[in-house]
């Protein structure tokens, strides 16, 4: 068989490369002043979305099992998985808290979930004001996908369904202002998969301790009918 000449090629110095000056070429972008825009004037104009485009996520609470397969096959590592406490009951199990400052939207966590609870709607649009207090809504609880739904259907924007998401100091409550005027709030009293300690059952008491009140609770007794 013959051998194949491998080509030479020439590589080249940014020092050595010359650029030619020209006097015409920057005044060619004034063409564009006469043309249509190509860009999107967000929030004020919108695009239907592809059909199953991956947008926001969402998340049916009452599916959800904290097992975190989420959290583990997510490759940016923007899943954490958050305990939660609303009207004085915590949930049994933790749920997923998705930080959209790291999030690439492939959606592998929507595809691991073992019980369907975690899922994801066309909604793709998340604008500011650039606002401090406005980053608070790249890292939230994601809600049902029923309520998404019918903002979707009310607005048919496909925007964030959170308008401002506050946290109270004093209170360590997180409130959701939804676009239709509904509030919703609730506690994130801790991370990870182990229950914090408001979460945990109180431990029995042991044998050893039972049975020693249990003695005093009869010398007791014993006393006092000895007095009578």
């Amino acid at each position: 068989m013959e051998s194949v000449k491998k080509p030479r090629v020439r590589i080249v110095g940014e020092e050595k490369v010359r650029l030619k000056k020209s006097f015409v070429k920057p005044w060619l972008g004034i063409k564009y002043l006469f043309k249509k825009p190509v860009t999107i004037k967000i929030p004020f104009e919108k695009i239907e979305p592809a059909p199953k485009y991956r947008g926001f996520h969402t998340l049916d609470w009452k599916k959800c099992i904290g097992c975190n397969f989420c959290g583990q096959i997510c490759p940016a590592r923007a899943i954490e998985m958050t305990w939660i406490e609303i009207d004085g009951k915590i949930e049994k199990r933790p749920h997923p808290k998705v930080d959209y400052g790291r999030c690439t939207f492939c959606q592998f966590c929507v595809d691991v979930c073992p019980t369907g609870a975690l899922g994801h709607v066309e909604n793709c649009y998340l604008t500011t004001s650039g606002m401090e207090e406005d980053l608070e809504l790249y890292d939230w609880v994601p809600i049902d996908p029923k309520k998404v739904q019918e903002l979707n259907e009310k607005f048919g924007d496909y925007r964030f369904p959170v308008e401002r998401i506050t946290f109270n100091k004093e209170t360590k409550e997180t409130t959701y202002y939804l676009r239709d005027g509904t509030e919703f709030r609730f506690k994130v009293i801790g991370y990870g998969l182990k229950p914090p300690a408001a979460a945990r059952p109180k431990p029995a008491a042991k044998p050893a301790q039972k049975s020693a009140e249990s003695s005093k609770k009869d010398e007791g007794s014993k006393t006092e009918k000895g007095k009578g």
